[in-house]
């Protein structure tokens, strides 16, 4: 990790069995979760479960980057959007998500001078009660922008396109409270609604895979596995506007 992070100049430090990185006055305390539960963590720190340390550094230091503020802005009225096809969206989203690519229906770029920069993955959109008829409910599956960049108001971009194209009533999303609370996703209008469970999971104590544990299933060999709990997901809700 460190030397992944190592063109950025940061400053390491231990602290009370804590990882502090920092850069002039931006800093962030990494906490190593490695057989335990963890409540979403506080305000300037990151809990990190050792299987994605292992597993995906580089993600993890893309993570770290945006959240000492070192990212590289790029405003989204300088971006063009346009539909992007499942192969793209897909080597885009195992490059830079954490949760990898997924199943979806639509996909949507911002492109900065060419490249693609941001993708959206929404889901079919699904009829329910709370909705008129002509309606539907959709879910924003993935978001997420390339290493190294931000893109000031990106998210928004997006979901008004969509809006725009769709007989969208409502869009839903989850965030995992491992990592955040939402709050950028609450700045493009989403609503928090409810929060999840945690989830327990099961790590192979070898090459560190990651199973979801059901209730009810016993606990593993703790010579070749052992548990790590998430910190739950956030549900959010995006309403647009409704039209005069």
């Amino acid at each position: 990790m460190k030397e992944i992070l190592a063109p950025l100049h940061l400053d390491f430090e231990i602290k009370s069995g804590e990882i502090q990185i920092s850069k002039g006055k931006s800093a962030i305390r990494i906490h190593i979760i490695r057989n335990e539960q963890r409540n979403a963590p506080a305000k300037g720190s990151l809990s990190l479960p050792i299987d994605y340390l292992v597993k995906q550094p580089e993600k993890i230091a893309a993570i770290i980057q945006s959240k000492l503020g070192l990212n590289q802005r790029i405003f989204a009225r300088n971006c063009e959007l346009k539909k992007v096809n499942k192969g793209e969206a897909e080597q885009f989203l195992q490059t830079y998500h954490l949760m990898n690519s997924t199943q979806s229906a639509s996909n949507y770029g911002l492109y900065y001078k060419g490249e693609l920069m941001a993708v959206a993955s929404f889901s079919k959109g699904r009829k329910m009660r709370r909705l008129r008829e002509d309606q539907r409910s959709f879910e924003l599956i993935r978001f997420c922008c390339k290493k190294g960049y931000t893109i000031t108001g990106g998210l928004s971009k997006l979901l008004k396109h969509f809006v725009k194209e769709k007989k969208v009533g409502d869009i839903m999303t989850y965030v995992d409270r491992q990592w955040s609370e939402g709050d950028a996703f609450v700045k493009a209008g989403f609503k928090r609604l409810e929060k999840t469970e945690p989830k327990r999971f099961l790590i192979n104590r070898k090459n560190f895979e990651r199973t979801l544990l059901e209730k009810g299933d016993e606990s593993p060999d703790a010579k070749t596995h052992f548990e790590l709990n998430d910190a739950g997901n956030l549900k959010l809700i995006y309403t647009p506007l409704a039209k005069p």
